[in-house]
């Protein structure tokens, strides 16, 4: 009989380690079902002891050790996968079963525990005499793919096997559809899109097959108990790295964790590296993997635009304020577009008519009563009784972040809830707007509108994708989102970007700037930055591709505040009723007070009377992990939500 410890893989538990008795044998690292209070849950064996050893710590024990009935025990994971998992759990501060979870495909845990899948072999051949190297290449795309595509070749060669990490299913098809040609009978592809037959069917195929392998796929499949002589990350720069649920995980630290475990030289692939990969090649930790470009060229032509110039020539001819959507420079490029059959694409990085409404006479900005988050106009068909007819437009009011809807009284009566004025107004240019005013300019213009509103499934992005790029001289309005999704553009025009620098991302500068370079890559002719900015610098720099002189002022700012890499940061989200949130964050203050922690932003309301507050921890460079601050975040109650390296410090 032993006693077990184990970690339950699943979200929501309470406590990170649970105890068993076990009548048969089991080995740490197994994977087994344990009874939870009414149901049956997988969890992992993190420890085994002998009753015999242990009957003076069950005797004195508070509570009653429950028995195993069924373990279902199997053998999953490979021991440098578990190693990984483990060194990334502590490093994001999170608990080492969800951790798993999120970093399991639960198609395959499940067919594992069901044997639907047989149990895999584990041993891995390599022979590791030295640390695996860490490289670096940087680049746009054609450059990139090309190199990992010799990259391959090569591998094959040796007949050595290579998987290529990507953030999202459209990334790992589109990078399939790249470099299978010729090898596609030992090239597999993985994500949560493909169905579970399928998925089931290609593991086993690509755990079976004797020949080297290609395999392409998000991190929750690198876990398949196969040697990769080399792990490519591709896309190292992009924001959906992080998963936006618990556990708050970057998964390039998996990545990077699992390649050193099992031995696997690791290559960071971006148009832009982040700022913390950078200041590691500085410091020559990750050497050179092809080239580190310092600038990427472009034959398009580039402008950067300044409607205010135009707005007070307006205001001196005619004395009357107004505001600029679409300059003179862009409607002359749209016009141009249009004698040409050309394709234009305008982007704004807000949906709706204006980001935000304000009163004209307070300031007050008008906000959701639900969970405080500024509220958006979106224009509406009317088609109900009323004042309006059958087919006309009204306006309501939208919340991004609840999904809260409100329509005005009478559709004009909307007041200000702070000091009850009636002049509310429009403030900044969203997608909506810019469609109105280039229906205003050019109504013959065959118009494709992108946002949620008009596409709310995948399908339908790209149905209207594909309408837009069979139509010669028509016009695609978007956020920044659908740039992925697009092959090519013939003109491309930033309208609106300003708003995105208001927003508390320590990485905006970076996200702004590789939006800009993705943009470039899929215009032919023109690209056009509309801006009201005094420093117009990072503007420059993206359209000339000065990828050196950005990340050396970047850099500098970091270091500055002591952002990463130059220090950590842990953000903590406490989520309570309005009666319990400040005792609850007045508990943190002192339960980690050695580390100086500062209440960052005000109370704001969520949905369903809850309400959160954020505290800041701010660390010094090579302070984290720290084992004694890791074991207090991990005995926070579950209403603490705890996110370290967090984008946004609000």
């Amino acid at each position: 009989m032993q006693i077990i410890t184990v970690a339950p893989i699943v979200r929501g538990v309470l406590k990170e380690r649970l105890s068993y008795f076990s009548k048969e044998p089991l080995e740490v690292g197994m994977a087994i079902i344990v009874p939870v209070r009414s149901r049956e849950i997988p969890a992992i064996v993190l420890e085994t002891k002998n009753v015999s050893d242990e009957k003076s710590t069950i005797k004195s024990s508070e509570y009653s050790i429950r028995k195993i009935s069924r373990s279902h025990a199997r053998r999953i994971w490979t021991t440098p996968f578990l190693a990984a998992v483990q060194e990334t759990a502590n490093l994001a501060a999170q608990k080492f079963g969800e951790s798993l979870l999120t970093l399991t495909p639960k198609t395959v845990l499940d067919a594992y525990l069901s044997g639907d899948l047989p149990e895999p072999l584990l041993y891995f051949h390599e022979q590791r005499t030295k640390r695996a190297p860490v490289l670096a290449i940087q680049g746009d795309t054609k450059t990139r793919l090309e190199e990992i595509e010799r990259l391959v070749r090569e591998s094959f060669a040796r007949d050595e096997s290579v998987f290529i990490c990507l953030p999202t299913a459209d990334d790992v098809m589109r990078v399939k559809e790249k470099l299978e040609r010729g090898i596609s009978n030992y090239t597999y592809a993985f994500s949560g899109n493909i169905s579970k037959k399928k998925m089931l069917e290609t593991w086993s195929s690509a755990i079976a097959e004797k020949h080297a392998t290609l395999v392409i796929g998000t991190a929750q499949f690198l876990g398949m108990p196969r040697y990769f002589k080399t792990i490519v990350l591709d896309e190292e720069h992009s924001p959906s790295w992080k998963t936006v649920a618990r556990p708050l995980i970057d998964l390039r630290l998996f990545i990077e964790s699992y390649a050193q475990t099992a031995g696997s030289t690791l290559i960071l692939s971006a148009p832009l590296l982040r700022m913390e990969t950078h200041a590691r090649v500085r410091e020559g930790l990750i050497e050179e993997f092809g080239r580190i470009a310092s600038r990427t060229y472009t034959a398009i032509d580039t402008e950067i635009v300044d409607p205010r110039v135009e707005e007070k020539a307006i205001h001196e001819y005619t004395g009357k304020h107004s505001v600029v959507l679409l300059s003179t420079k862009i409607r002359a490029v749209l016009e141009e577009a249009q004698e040409k059959r050309q394709s234009t694409l305008l982007i704004s990085a807000r949906k709706g008519l204006s980001p935000v409404t304000s009163c004209a006479d307070c300031g007050a900005l008008i906000r959701c009563p639900e969970c405080d988050t500024p509220l958006v106009i979106h224009p509406q068909k009317s088609t109900g009784p009323g004042k309006g007819t059958q087919g006309s437009e009204a306006h309501v009011f939208i919340c991004h972040g609840c999904g809260y809807m409100r329509v005005p009284e009478d559709n004009v009566h909307e007041t200000c809830p702070n000091c009850g004025g009636w002049r509310l107004q429009g403030v900044g240019i969203g997608i909506n707007r810019i469609e109105e005013e280039l229906k205003k300019y050019f109504p013959n213009t065959q118009r494709f509108v992108l946002d949620s509103e008009h596409a709310k499934t995948k399908t339908a992005v790209k149905k209207l994708i594909q309408q837009f790029q069979k139509t010669p001289g028509s016009v695609l309005i978007a956020t920044p989102a659908a740039i992925s999704q697009l092959e090519s553009v013939d003109n491309a025009i930033i309208v609106s970007i300003d708003s995105l620098f208001a927003i508390p991302d320590i990485r905006m500068p970076e996200r702004i700037f590789t939006f800009i370079l993705a943009l470039r890559e899929k215009t032919k002719n023109s690209l056009i930055v509309q801006t009201r900015a005094d420093d117009i610098t990072i503007f420059s720099q993206a359209l000339s591709g000065d990828l050196a002189q950005f990340i050396d002022h970047e850099l500098a700012i970091r270091k500055m505040f002591s952002y990463p890499p130059y220090g950590s940061i842990i953000k903590l989200t406490v989520r309570e009723k309005r009666s319990e949130i400040t005792k609850t964050i007045d508990h943190c203050k002192v339960f980690l007070e050695d580390y100086l922690p500062i209440v960052s932003g005000a109370m704001a309301k969520e949905p369903n009377g809850i309400f959160k507050m954020h505290m800041i921890l701010k660390l010094s460079k090579n302070s984290w992990p720290n084992k004694e601050l890791l074991g207090k975040l991990l005995a926070l109650p579950n209403q603490i939500t705890i996110e370290v390296n967090p984008n946004s410090l609000l």
